[in-house]
């Protein structure tokens, strides 16, 4: 592999570059990936089976990128940042505040999921984080209003 800043060949699994320390971002490749089913696509595949068997060949790729930042999907931090709520919570309210906090905070993750997906059938998508920030912060005054 070669480094984008510089062109020296660089190990395939590095970071950054050795020689003037600009990071890497590395591409995966994924073969065949899914395609969306239109006129246009349905003719272009018969075009490509028609060169195949020709002898032609013919393969389709998408390039992802990855930054390397985060190895953790972000769900996985969600649920451990309400995790983490919940346990706050049941420091300073005691254990059926922990509880309630983790039912309501359920409760909230079904709601915004279903509103992240009628935004987004509209056309309209929302970041998800802003609705899940939201809903930790009604489950705790919630919970907290309860408890007092």
């Amino acid at each position: 592999m070669n480094c984008p800043n510089c062109h020296a060949s660089i190990p395939d699994d590095s970071r950054s570059c050795p020689k003037c320390g600009q990071p890497v971002i590395h591409a995966r490749e994924v073969i065949d990936a899914e395609l969306v089913d239109s006129p246009q696509t349905r003719q272009q595949q018969q075009y490509h089976e028609q060169q195949e068997g020709q002898g032609g060949f013919y393969h389709r790729h998408v390039v992802f990128t990855s930054t390397g930042a985060s190895q953790m999907l972000p769900s996985c931090q969600m649920g451990l940042i309400t995790l983490a709520l919940a346990f706050a919570m049941g420091l300073q309210f005691g254990l059926l505040a922990c509880i309630g906090f983790l039912v309501f905070a359920g409760i909230a993750r079904v709601v915004t999921f279903l509103i992240n997906i009628q935004l987004a059938v509209q056309g309209r998508p929302l970041n998800p984080l802003f609705l899940q920030i939201l809903s930790w912060f009604c489950c705790w005054s919630l919970v907290a209003w309860l408890a007092s």
